[in-house]
């Protein structure tokens, strides 16, 4: 049985990238009239419109709310898989960031407390790379450690760039929020990926 669990742990941190991620590429794709240099992502599950549409909404808030209830579900492998206390707090981090990003789904636009959870989501998603990533350096693993370090960086540079550049609502606000969804894609299976052979089930 707990063979059983941590693989199906394992197996949340594979899936919940493509439940989210996946779920707004392809969001964007069958808008009748999204475009990255005119939109922002949250667009695509607000209100019917020249944006949004009865299918992007399913894709775009429904895939960050499942996609968000997943990850917490790959908090268990990760807690199994780590090294010091650095690393859980990381992982601590890493469940907030994720039900943030359910909750993104939970509240669409025009809704009050979008901007908040959206918020949330960029700031814990940065301080959990950050967090974890020093936990990394401490048990020695430097590699997984600077790249982890570095899309938070990534993120919080995106959006630095964002910020520097005009006003914080103008159009395009889609760029610098996938840069951060990437980052958190990528990363996520890729730990999946390395909790995996930690637990010992790479097989």
């Amino acid at each position: 049985m707990t063979d059983t669990v941590e693989r199906a742990s394992v197996g949340a941190g594979l899936v919940a990238p493509v439940l989210s991620f996946v779920g707004v590429l392809l969001a964007t794709v069958v808008s009748p009239s999204f475009a990255w240099t005119g939109n922002a992502l949250s667009d695509l599950g607000g209100p019917t419109g020249p944006v949004a549409t009865d299918l992007t909404r399913l894709l775009f808030n429904g895939g960050l709310i499942s996609g968000g209830v997943v990850a917490l579900g790959f908090g268990y492998a990760m807690f199994l898989a780590a090294r010091n206390l650095v690393e859980l707090a990381g992982i601590g981090l890493f469940g907030l960031t994720s039900l943030s990003m359910a909750l993104i789904g939970v509240f669409p636009l025009p809704q009050d407390a979008h901007f908040f959870v959206a918020v949330s989501f960029y700031v814990l998603l940065s301080l959990a790379l950050w967090v974890y990533g020093a936990g990394n350096f401490l048990a020695g693993d430097r590699t997984r450690g600077g790249v982890t370090v570095g899309l938070g960086v990534l993120n919080t540079g995106a959006w630095a760039v964002w910020i520097s550049t005009g006003e914080f609502s103008r159009p395009g606000l889609a760029l610098p929020e996938v840069v951060g969804a990437a980052a958190l894609a990528g990363w996520t299976v890729a730990t999946a990926l390395w909790v995996r052979r930690r637990l010992g089930h790479a097989s």
